[in-house]
């Protein structure tokens, strides 16, 4: 006697052999996605699709297993018997998954880790590829070359990118503990270099940069954006921004930037990150895993530091809590511009800004500048505000000369540019 599924012989259900070896694919290949791992644009709807998926092999499981209680029948025991490896799959997506974990570790109570592709990952303009599990930091980076890079686009200030460097090297040693991302405070007067240190490390590495200013983050209703709002309150039906970031590039430069202006809300999720590369969200209690991140943090607490000063009991006297200030593995001090250093500051301002202004107007000209030029720039500056005073000194003089002989020119290319001081006055000759 045939077997039959449903009153259907196999006869009868041999048409439909192609479709549902098709189907056969399919199940596997999102059980695979769900399980090992999903590719960016999968996003939380994997889980839907993995709930609404069980239930309906749940309900033709049941069914199946009705069917044979009732009469014996080979196919449907075949379809029961392979329904149960992906209803297995698919209730443990719904659990905690460990491919987002650092290995050995396990997810903590009341914690979902959210599983993140294990393929490679793209690493900003440097081509750098990196699979998760990889130390990034042992991906061949030359710390020579790293350390040159940083000098040349944060002057003066080698005692600070010394700091930085020797850091990296003991995280590229495996030094420290495991799991731990590498973080350091950058300390030190406005306008010294600090988020261009970052920003030149996340250039130098080819990783993105993400950077938070933590003037945004000062109420409690805001930092919520930052960290997630906890259960029940307005916002919590998302998670917070950090943690999306943080799953999108697990491997960025992260800046906080002002970090002493943050909501103390703010700080409770950040230990956890420090600590162990584990941030959970507050308003779904998401886990991301981003031991491979650094963690940059900025402050103006302290614009002079003696030297051999102790640096995080002066953070900590200055308001900064200590749990916080222990967790970070380098405190980094940055130093006031001396007027030498502002010198050569003020030049490579001066040639940055007018290389811009000629490829904006796309001009070819051959640019002098007089050395007391230089001179006159730093005398006008705050040397309390260091860089940021400069650009508004350059904006206010040499723009001004510069906008008054292109337009009374009429806006015609030239081949020559030379800016000379005449008295206390800078003045923009524009040649053919």
């Amino acid at each position: 006697m045939a077997a039959t599924l449903f009153g259907l012989t196999e006869k009868d259900l041999k048409p439909f052999s192609p479709l549902m070896a098709l189907l056969a694919l399919a199940y596997g290949l999102a059980w695979s996605y769900l399980r090992f791992g999903r590719p960016r644009f999968f996003k939380t709807g994997a889980r839907v699709f993995a709930a609404i998926a069980l239930a309906f092999f749940a309900l033709a499981e049941a069914v199946l297993l009705l069917s044979l209680f009732m009469r014996w029948d080979t196919v449907a025991f075949a379809l029961a018997l392979g329904f149960l490896p992906l209803l297995g799959a698919l209730w443990t997506t719904l659990q905690v998954s460990p491919v987002n974990q650092v290995p050995g570790q396990t997810a903590l109570a009341g914690e979902r880790v959210v599983p993140v592709s294990q393929g490679r990952v793209h690493l900003g303009r440097s081509g750098v590829s990196l699979g998760h599990g990889q130390s990034p930091y042992l991906e061949g980076v030359d710390f020579a070359e790293l350390s040159r890079k940083l000098r040349e686009r944060v002057i003066g200030q080698e005692e600070a990118v010394d700091a930085l460097i020797r850091g990296l090297k003991r995280k590229a040693a495996g030094f420290g503990r495991k799991g731990k991302p590498f973080s350091a405070m950058l300390l030190g007067p406005t306008g010294t270099g600090k988020t261009e240190l970052a920003k030149a490390l996340a250039e130098s590495l080819g990783r993105p940069l993400v950077r938070y200013d933590m003037n945004a983050f000062g109420q409690e209703h805001t930092a919520a954006l930052l960290v997630g709002s906890p259960p029940g309150y307005v916002g919590s039906d998302k998670p917070g921004r950090l943690y999306e970031d943080l799953l999108r590039a697990p491997e960025a430069v992260v800046l906080f930037d002002e970090m002493e202006k943050a909501h103390p809300f703010v700080l409770d999720p950040l230990l956890q990150l420090l600590d162990e590369g584990r941030f959970q969200e507050l308003s779904q209690g998401l886990v991301v895993q981003a031991s491979d991140a650094v963690l940059l943090f900025t402050t103006n607490l302290l614009t002079e530091v003696p030297e051999g000063a102790d640096l995080r009991g002066l953070l900590v006297a200055r308001g900064l809590r200590p749990e916080f200030v222990n967790r970070v593995d380098e405190v980094v001090a940055f130093r006031p511009f001396t007027r030498e250093v502002l010198l050569e500051v003020a030049r490579r301002h001066l040639l940055g800004y007018l290389e811009g202004w000629k490829r904006a107007r796309g001009l070819a000209f051959r640019l002098e500048v007089d050395e007391a030029v230089l001179h006159r720039l730093v005398s006008l500056c705050d040397l309390r505000f260091g860089a940021r005073d400069l650009q508004r000194v350059i904006e206010g003089t040499v723009g001004d000369a510069l906008a008054d002989a292109y337009l009374r020119r009429g806006g015609r290319k030239f081949s020559r540019l030379r800016i000379y001081l005449d008295g206390d006055n800078l003045v923009a000759v524009l040649e053919d």
